[in-house]
């Protein structure tokens, strides 16, 4: 009996592993696309996980499709031709990856570090990708930026907790930047910048006259430590007090952080003009 226990948890497992390597499949082929360095090459390995409105956002670039992704590594090569690329383990949580990276010249020296996150979408191919980079990181500073990253998470977790879940304005401000900026998505009927706490709770008194909200799904975390960033991924399921229509809203909001406290948050909504519409709608 205790083999056939032990047989059924071995099949249980290797399914998870076999699921957790599919799912990795588009990140394991995007590194490889790194890795070439031949443009022709490497722009047919790009089309098999790449679309043509799939995003790559760095400090040095933010474009869109597989030929303008193709130009960016092509530009890389340009200023490192020698560059060796590296990657540190996946954090996986649903569609979405996380993973440390580093770049070494011929000589073994550290050309650029950091940390990517990618949004894949489920069919093999990736959605998103944004490049966290630390030119000034050496390996002897990485259990610092992993405490510093640990501090931030917390420091996201409460805000999330505090504006979302319990409303707790008072643990809000323990977590609030003086003159903290909110930038909220302009074509909002509540838009606009926000500058200090009581002008945030301004204008989430002024959305609450357009929503109500129940949380969908739960907030996926991603920090780079490095610039002091937070990015909190989760879902609403809004319902409009002008229809009484509900709609489920995907959200990613983006924190800057110094000194423990939050500076800037931006807002960001998968179609903001869809959720502006469907807030002004009438029965």
């Amino acid at each position: 009996m205790r083999k056939i226990y032990l047989f059924c948890f071995l099949f249980v497992l290797n399914g998870l592993f076999a699921q957790k390597k599919d799912k990795l499949y588009p990140v394991a082929v995007y590194e490889k696309v790194w890795q070439e360095k031949n443009s022709d090459t490497r722009l047919k390995m790009i089309k098999s996980i790449w679309l043509e409105d799939s995003t790559f956002e760095d400090p040095s670039a933010s474009i869109k499709g597989i030929v303008a992704f193709n130009n960016v590594i092509n530009e890389f090569y340009k200023k490192n031709p020698d560059a060796v690329l590296i990657s540190g383990a996946k954090i996986v949580k649903d569609n979405y990856v996380t993973w440390e990276w580093k770049a070494l010249d011929s000589k073994n020296n550290l050309i650029i570090a950091g940390r990517e996150f990618a949004r894949l979408n489920g069919k093999g191919q990736v959605s998103k990708i944004i490049s966290f980079w630390d030119k000034g990181a050496t390996l002897s500073e990485a259990d610092i930026l992993k405490n510093l990253e640990a501090d931030n998470l917390k420091l996201a977790v409460k805000y999330y907790e505090s504006l979302f879940k319990t409303k707790d304005f008072d643990a809000l401000a323990t977590v609030v930047a003086d003159g903290a900026v909110y930038n909220q998505a302009a074509g909002l009927p509540y838009g606009g910048a926000y500058v200090g706490l009581s002008e945030w709770t301004k204008m989430f008194a002024k959305s609450t006259e357009f929503f109500d909200f129940q949380i969908e799904k739960e907030p996926v975390y991603f920090s780079d430590a490095s610039k002091n960033e937070v990015i909190i991924y989760f879902t609403l399921n809004c319902k409009s007090k002008k229809s009484g229509k509900t709609m489920s809203v995907p959200i990613s909001e983006h924190l800057d952080l110094k000194d423990g406290k939050i500076t800037a948050v931006r807002s960001f909504y998968s179609d903001t003009k869809t959720f502006a519409e469907f807030l002004k709608s009438k029965k």
